[in-house]
């Protein structure tokens, strides 16, 4: 005799292909924007305080962003 196969819950099955590559394209263009923000933030307080160090620190920690959004997003486990 065979055995009766059992319906997947949608509780235990996995996310779509498109799913998660939507999620990984959603937080590219979040850390995208926010580098993005961070250049701007740099004129910006560049601007107002004339100091250049601060603005090329907020330069500096905004560029290895999107290294390390990729290591975090491409490294996750699939979902299910």
């Amino acid at each position: 005799m065979s055995r009766a196969r059992h319906p997947i819950s949608i509780t235990t099955a996995s996310v779509s292909l498109e799913e998660r590559h939507r999620l990984r394209v959603r937080r590219y263009v979040i850390v995208t924007a926010g580098r993005l923000l961070a250049f701007v933030l740099s004129a910006v307080v560049y601007g107002l305080t004339g100091n250049p160090w601060v603005a090329v620190g907020i330069i500096g920690m905004s560029i290895p962003l999107p290294w390390l959004v990729a290591l975090v997003v491409d490294d996750l486990p699939p979902w299910g």
